[in-house]
C-alpha cells in the first residue's frame, strides 16, 4: 500500500478505496470477535504490505492485552499476555493520536520483542468504542520502507471498521441473550404452575440442540429449534389445572381440550414479531406422528416440519424419563426401547436413529444400551 514515486494521487486513492472495500466485505461476513480479529490481521498483512500483524484483545477481568490473532512472518506470539502498562501496545492506548508510530531506530528499551525479530517500523492502532471502552490493539510492522501518513490513516480506518463490527457482534449477542432469557421465562411459567416437570424446558432445549447438531442442522435451524423448544407448550397456560394435573385417564372431551394447546400456543407466539414461521411449526406440529395419527392436522411423514419431527422425539423422551401427574419416571433404557419401537410409526425413523445414537444405541440394540450422554 506504500505510494511509490511517480504514482498519481488518484491511483493511490483508488487503491485505498479498494482496500477498504475488501476489508468491509470480509468483516460483514464475520459472526464472532475471533473472526473479526483474524480478518483484521490477515488483511492488514495483505493490504498494507507489512511483515506481520497482531491483534491484542483487551480482557477486562484480567486488565491485560492478549494476542488472540496474528498473521505474516512474525507469527509466533499467540497467547502472549501484556499486563497493563507493559509494552508499546499499552503506550498506544494512552497516545493522543489514533495511531502510535514507532521508528525502527527508536524502539524503547521497555518494548516487548520476540527473540530474533529484526528492528522494524511499527504502527499500533487501539480499538475503542464511542463510549471509550477499549476492545484491543491492532499492531503491524515491517522492516522497510518506513510507514507513511497514508499508511497510518489506513490502519486507523481498519481499526475503526473493526470496532464497529465488534460492537455489532456484541449487541447481537446481547439481544440473543435477552431473547433466550425471555423465552426461558415463558417456559418456566409452565413449570412454576406444575404443568411440567421442573427442568423440562431447559432439558428439552439442550437435548434438542444436541440432536440437531447430530443431524447437522445449520446454525439458523438450530436457533429456530431452540426457540421452538422454549415455547412448545406455552399454549398449556390456557388449559385448566384440573385437566393438566389429572392423575387418571382423560375423557375424550378433556383430551380434545388438551390437544388444542398447540393451536393456542401458535396463536400466542404469532403475536411476537421476531418469531419465524418455522418456530410456529415446532409449536403447532410437535405432536404430529410419522404415521399420520397425530394432531392437530394429522400430517404424515415428511409433511411434518423437520424441526417438529426432531423435537417430538426429545419431548416424548423427557416426558417418559421424568415424573408426571399421570405416570412415574421410566428408566432411560426403557424409554429408548419405546423410541426404537415407535420409529416409523410415531417418529421419523431417521430422527429416531440419530437420537438413539446419542446414547450409544441403534434401532437394533436398545435393550443393551448404557447411557453415554
Amino acid at each position: 500500500m506504500e505510494q511509490r514515486e511517480g504514482h498519481r494521487p488518484e491511483v493511490a486513492e483508488a487503491a485505498d478505496l479498494a482496500a477498504l472495500l475488501e476489508l468491509s466485505r470480509a468483516l460483514l461476513a464475520t459472526t464472532s470477535a475471533g473472526e473479526v480479529e483474524v480478518v483484521l490481521t490477515e488483511l492488514s498483512v495483505k493490504l498494507l504490505a507489512v511483515r506481520y500483524a497482531s491483534f491484542l484483545r483487551y480482557r477486562p477481568a484480567e486488565d491485560d492485552l492478549c494476542v488472540t490473532a496474528q498473521a505474516g512472518k512474525h507469527a509466533r506470539e499467540l497467547g502472549v499476555v501484556l499486563p497493563r502498562g507493559q509494552g508499546l501496545s499499552w503506550r498506544a492506548t494512552d497516545a493522543p493520536t489514533p495511531v502510535l508510530r514507532v521508528h525502527r531506530d527508536a524502539i524503547p528499551p521497555g518494548a516487548v520483542r520476540q527473540p530474533g525479530a529484526p528492528d522494524q517500523f511499527l504502527l499500533f492502532a487501539p480499538l475503542r468504542t464511542t463510549g471509550g471502552q477499549l476492545l484491543g490493539v491492532l499492531a503491524v510492522g515491517r522492516v522497510a520502507p518506513d510507514f507513511s501518513l497514508r499508511d497510518e490513516t489506513l490502519l486507523a480506518t481498519f481499526a475503526n471498521t473493526g470496532t464497529v463490527t465488534l460492537e455489532r457482534i456484541a449487541q447481537a449477542a446481547q439481544a440473543v441473550a435477552a431473547r433466550e432469557g425471555a423465552l426461558l421465562a415463558l417456559g418456566l411459567a409452565l413449570e412454576a404452575r406444575d404443568y411440567e416437570t421442573r427442568g423440562h424446558t431447559e432439558r428439552t432445549v439442550a437435548l434438542a440442540e444436541r440432536l440437531g447438531r447430530a443431524l447437522h442442522l445449520s446454525l439458523g435451524d438450530l436457533d429456530t429449534l431452540r426457540q421452538g423448544a422454549y415455547l412448545h407448550d406455552i399454549g398449556k397456560l390456557s388449559v385448566p389445572d384440573e385437566i393438566l394435573l389429572k392423575p387418571g385417564p382423560l375423557t375424550p372431551a378433556e383430551r380434545l381440550l388438551v390437544q388444542e394447546h398447540v393451536r393456542t400456543g401458535e396463536a400466542l407466539v404469532r403475536r411476537i414479531p421476531s418469531v419465524s414461521g418455522d418456530v410456529l411449526g415446532v409449536i403447532r406440529s410437535h405432536h404430529e406422528r410419522w404415521d399420520g395419527a397425530g394432531y392437530p392436522d394429522r400430517l404424515r411423514g415428511e409433511a411434518i416440519p423437520l424441526l417438529a419431527r426432531i423435537f417430538a422425539v426429545v419431548d416424548v423422551f423427557d416426558a417418559l424419563t421424568n415424573v408426571r401427574p399421570y405416570h412415574a419416571a421410566r428408566p432411560v433404557s426403557e424409554a429408548l426401547e419405546i423410541i426404537r419401537a415407535e420409529a416409523g410409526r410415531h417418529f421419523d425413523p431417521l430422527v429416531a436413529a440419530a437420537f438413539l445414537q446419542l446414547f450409544g444405541a441403534s434401532l437394533d440394540d436398545v435393550r443393551r444400551v448404557s447411557p453415554t450422554g
